[in-house]
């Protein structure tokens, strides 16, 4: 009779060496990722990746008539198209929103066939955003009291970011 004895230690070392090989290539990929925000912004990648794409909010005001007026700028990258315009023969290339957080806790989202608000662009007719977007509420709007603002765009390729935080859509006070 034949004693067959296994070597087991080959099978436990190949498999320690697939793991280590494997959180190799996640701390490597990690930083090449682009958006690094848990290690202290959104790294080298993040331009190569998004097109270096971000927005900031350069007004968010409270009128005296209670009327909410948001001027959101973008800083570097490209525009879009946020509506058709039959007049440049355009079609939407890039989706716009703003949220407002009211003061009872309700979420109004507001988008460009909102009615009552008037958004445009600072190109084509207002129907191109290529450098500031401006929100318009009617009369009376913040009455109940706005507390916030989320501003979100994007297009078929990605987000765009908030001044170079790796966010799509922070939540924003309105002082």
């Amino acid at each position: 009779m034949k004693s067959t004895i296994y070597h087991t230690t080959n099978v436990v070392d190949m498999a320690s060496v697939r793991i280590s090989f494997f959180l190799l290539c996640v701390a490597v990929m990690i930083p090449l990722s682009g958006c690094t925000e848990s290690l202290g912004g959104c790294g080298v990648g993040y331009d190569e990746m998004y097109g270096g794409y971000d927005y900031d909010f350069s007004t968010i005001q409270i009128a005296s008539d209670n009327s909410l007026n948001v001027t959101v700028h973008l800083l570097n990258g490209g525009g879009g198209w946020f509506e058709d315009s039959e007049e440049f023969q355009e079609v939407q290339t890039i989706w716009v929103s703003l949220d407002i957080k009211m003061s009872d806790g309700s979420i109004k989202e507001i988008n460009p066939q909102s009615q009552g608000w008037i958004i445009n662009g600072n190109a084509g007719n207002g129907s191109y955003w290529g450098g500031n977007l401006y929100f318009t509420s009617p009369v009376g709007f913040c009455d109940v009291g706005c507390e916030e603002i989320q501003f979100t765009a994007g297009d078929e390729f990605g987000f765009i970011y908030y001044d170079g935080t790796c966010d799509t859509s922070p939540w924003v006070e309105i002082t």
